[in-house]
C-alpha cells in the first residue's frame, strides 16, 4: 500500500499520471481483493463520506434522546443547559423549583429537570433523532479519508461508511477492468502546435 500523504495520489487530488494511476490501482487492489475486504467486509465496496443530521420534533417515546430549545440555541441535557446559564439565572431557577419542589434545579431527578424546562417561557423540549445523509463517494477508503481532513471544517460531523455496490453493474465492470488490466493509463499524445505559418 502507498502512503497518500507521502506521495502524489489521485485521493489527494493530485492530477493523474503513470504514478498516481499506479498508486490508485494499487488501494483499489487492496480494498477489493486484497486485506482491506477484512475491514470492510466487502470485495464490491464504495466509501460514502456521510455528515451527521439531527432531525428534532420526535415524541420522547421515539427518539433517541430529548433537546431542550430556544431561538437558534440547542441543548442535549439539562446539564448542558445549566452550564451555559449566568449566575443570575440560575438563581431564578433555583428559586422558581425551591417554590414547588423544595431543592435545587440539578437536585431533581432528570424527567423532572426536562418537565420543568419544558414549561419555561420560549422553551421548547422535544425529541431528537440522527441519521446520516450521504455527502460523496470514493473508489477507495484514502479519497474519503483525504475529503473529510480537508473538508471537516464544513461539516458538524463526518464518517466514512461502506456501501456494497454488488448490484452496481457499471460501476462493479468498470472497477474490474481497472484491476484486470484491460482499463489502463495513457498518457495524453503531445498535442501539435495547430498554428499554420
Amino acid at each position: 500500500m502507498s502512503d497518500t500523504e507521502a506521495s502524489p495520489s489521485l485521493a489527494t487530488g493530485h492530477p493523474m499520471s503513470a504514478d498516481t494511476w499506479a498508486d490508485f490501482v494499487s488501494r483499489l487492489r487492496h480494498h477489493c481483493n486484497g486485506q482491506g475486504v477484512k475491514w470492510h467486509h466487502t470485495a464490491c465496496a464504495l466509501f460514502t463520506v456521510q455528515q451527521k443530521r439531527i432531525d428534532y420534533g420526535y415524541e420522547a417515546d421515539y427518539a433517541e434522546g430529548l433537546v431542550v430549545c430556544l431561538e437558534d440555541n440547542r441543548w442535549f441535557s439539562p446539564e448542558e443547559y445549566w452550564a451555559d446559564l449566568d449566575e443570575e439565572e440560575r438563581q431564578e431557577i433555583n428559586q422558581a423549583v425551591q417554590a414547588d419542589r423544595e431543592c435545587d434545579f440539578l437536585e431533581l431527578d432528570t424527567d423532572d429537570q426536562w418537565g420543568f424546562l419544558a414549561e419555561l417561557d420560549d422553551h421548547t423540549v422535544t425529541g431528537w433523532n440522527k441519521h446520516w445523509e450521504i455527502v460523496n463517494s470514493h473508489f477507495t477508503k484514502e479519497a474519503a479519508e483525504a475529503f473529510i481532513r480537508r473538508k471537516q471544517h464544513d461539516y458538524p460531523e463526518l464518517r466514512v461508511y461502506v456501501e456494497s455496490q454488488y448490484y452496481a453493474w457499471e460501476f462493479e465492470a468498470i472497477k474490474a477492468a481497472i484491476l484486470d488490466g484491460t482499463l489502463t493509463y495513457q498518457p495524453k499524445p503531445p498535442t501539435e502546435n495547430a498554428e499554420a505559418d
